[in-house]
């Protein structure tokens, strides 16, 4: 038997990857699917958590299963579905289009991803020190996301396990094409497309009272992990100027750290107006203490100025 974090460079036909090939192809289409789906990949490469959402471009990601260790988690299960998930490289990459497939976090989070607060809060706050999804395509507008995760305490992902993952790929593709035909949803959920189109409106209006477009457009890649650098590239602009964006951002918004920064942004959703063009930050900082509640991130906020 392999120690239990070896990966492989190859997936030979053991007892127990061929027991957790027929588990899944034999629940499909049954409430435990996933489970089996998640068995599957344990046999392939180890894990120590991991799950299945959907992805909607048009309302927030529905969890189907998450399984890991609540002892190692300081924050509510809920935290990443209250906003923060559309600052997610998986959630991103689905909605620039990207094909199915599996992709490591790694691979896909920009440059200074590993430095901010996103990172801080949904990864070592959680536990986690690295993922890898298998993204299968519903259409343009949807996509299962299955996740799989090691712990802060083990070791990372290697290329050979993204080999042997994506040798299995096809197989779990197939079966989730399969899955998805046998107990596709017919209806949306209105409570999640309404938190969602806040998420939307706190992106397109978040401190459109203070900053320029702009500069608004360098906020939002601030927050997602880009350095002045990478962010340069993506709008096309000179580096200086983005670091002069940059420092403008901060002084505008009366803030001194990434930290304080991305709490701002989290704690202006729920004041959001849907399809609204108005800045959810004007009404964050008129409403009284009292109607500010407490979130899901409070035990990791700092104190934002207002």
């Amino acid at each position: 038997m392999n120690p239990p974090y070896q990966s492989q460079l190859s997936l030979p036909l053991s007892a127990t990857l061929v027991n957790a090939m027929a588990k899944m192809t034999q629940a499909i289409g049954d409430g435990n699917w996933f489970d089996t789906v998640l068995n599957l990949l344990g046999a392939v490469c180890a894990l120590d958590s991991g799950g299945a959402m959907v992805f909607y471009r048009h309302q927030r990601p529905r969890r189907i299963l998450h399984r890991f260790n609540p002892l190692e988690r300081s924050l509510p299960e809920d935290a990443f579905l209250s906003g923060p998930y559309a600052l997610d490289p998986n959630y991103q990459l689905f909605l620039q289009g990207c094909p199915s497939g599996v992709y490591w976090l790694r691979d896909i989070a920009p440059d200074d991803f590993y430095d901010t607060e996103y990172y801080r809060v949904f990864y070592s706050q959680i536990g986690l020190s690295d993922s890898v999804d298998l993204l299968w395509r519903i259409n343009a507008d949807t996509a299962l996301n299955i996740f799989i995760e090691r712990s802060i305490s083990k070791p990372k992902f290697e290329h050979a396990d993204i080999i042997a993952i994506t040798a299995i790929a096809p197989l779990v593709f197939a079966a989730t094409a399969k899955h998805h035909q046998l107990t596709a949803a017919t209806t949306l959920v209105d409570t999640e497309q309404l938190a969602h189109r806040k998420v939307q409106s706190t992106i397109a209006n978040f401190a459109s009272s203070l900053l320029t477009r702009r500069e608004r457009e360098v906020l939002f890649y601030m927050i997602s992990g880009y350095s002045s650098a990478l962010t340069a590239e993506r709008l096309q602009a000179n580096e200086g100027t983005i670091k002069i964006h940059r420092k403008n951002i901060h002084r505008k918004l009366d803030i001194g750290s990434q930290a304080e920064l991305f709490s701002l942004f989290i704690n202006c959703i729920p004041f959001a107006s849907p399809d609204g063009t108005g800045d959810p930050l004007q009404v964050y900082q008129k409403a009284p203490a009292s109607s500010r509640p407490a979130g899901p991130l409070e035990a990791v906020r700092p104190n934002v100025r207002s």
